[in-house]
């Protein structure tokens, strides 16, 4: 688990940022597909959350606070929680009209508070140890209202091909993706690597299926970061939507994948 000495290893998103750089198939190819991906998200949740002054949301690992101000269109009342004090900080620094924020520096195993109506945890369990998913994926449920809804980010795999790697970046910028076994996927997160970024690409049948038994209802999901080569890399081709269409595409294709999930009603 991790403790209160935790911090998160790629400082100031180094890694992320230049891969992104590296590996984006056309200049704002990365963001647009984010964004596309949370306007669809926007889309499943509008109606069924009810009015923005009655939701309370959390979210979980929140980082430097990049996405409160997405989920502060749902509600007026966010709690945003990360174990690492110094991205925390920076999260502090948001500051959103008509919007009460409250900060915890906290693990997601520990959270308490709620029943929140909205949770939010992007890009977490991708860097937590193996065994951390299931008790996050509890937890969550244990603080969300029945029927709450789980926003869940985080790196994919093609589907029966779960993966780890432990990315660095070289001299010239160019990012390292060394593959390594679960066993050493977890014990450089236990012990800390260095300048290394632990990265999980979850198989998205093992994540549900975890979801599943923690309590979670899964209602729809969009693969997204569509890096692979689909042909001529520019921006004529929808590459999101091409994969997104297709069945036997989905299943193989796309670096991340969000999922909105439903907690079992009481």
């Amino acid at each position: 688990m991790l403790t209160e000495s935790y911090r998160y290893p790629d400082t100031g998103d180094h890694v992320t940022g230049m891969f992104i750089r590296r590996h984006e198939p056309y200049d704002g190819y990365w963001t647009a597909s984010e964004d596309r991906a949370l306007g669809k998200v926007a889309e499943q949740l509008t109606a069924p959350l009810g009015r923005r002054e009655e939701v309370k949301a959390l979210d979980a690992g929140c980082g430097e606070g990049r996405l409160l101000p997405w989920v502060a269109r749902f509600s007026a009342d966010v709690t945003a929680a990360d174990p690492d004090p110094d991205r925390l900080a920076k999260a502090r620094e948001t500051v959103i009209e008509d919007t009460k924020l409250s900060f915890a520096v906290s693990p997601i195993t520990e959270l308490d508070g709620g029943p929140y109506d909205l949770v939010v945890c992007s890009h977490v369990v991708q860097h937590v140890p193996t065994p951390d998913v299931a008790p996050i994926l509890r937890r969550l449920a244990e603080v969300t209202a029945p029927g709450g809804a789980l926003v869940l980010a985080h790196s994919r795999s093609p589907i029966g091909r779960g993966a780890f790697s432990l990315d660095s970046v070289e001299a010239g910028g160019v990012v390292r993706s060394r593959r390594v076994s679960r066993e050493e996927f977890d014990k450089a997160l236990r012990e800390g690597s260095g300048p290394a970024l632990p990265v999980r690409y979850l198989d998205p049948a093992e994540i549900a299926a975890e979801a599943a038994e923690a309590g979670w209802r899964t209602e729809w999901e969009w693969t997204y970061h569509v890096l692979d080569d689909l042909g001529p890399a520019d921006e004529h081709i929808d590459r999101d939507e091409l994969v997104n269409a297709s069945g036997p595409l989905r299943r193989h294709l796309g670096r991340d994948l969000i999922t909105l999930l439903r907690r079992a009603p009481a």
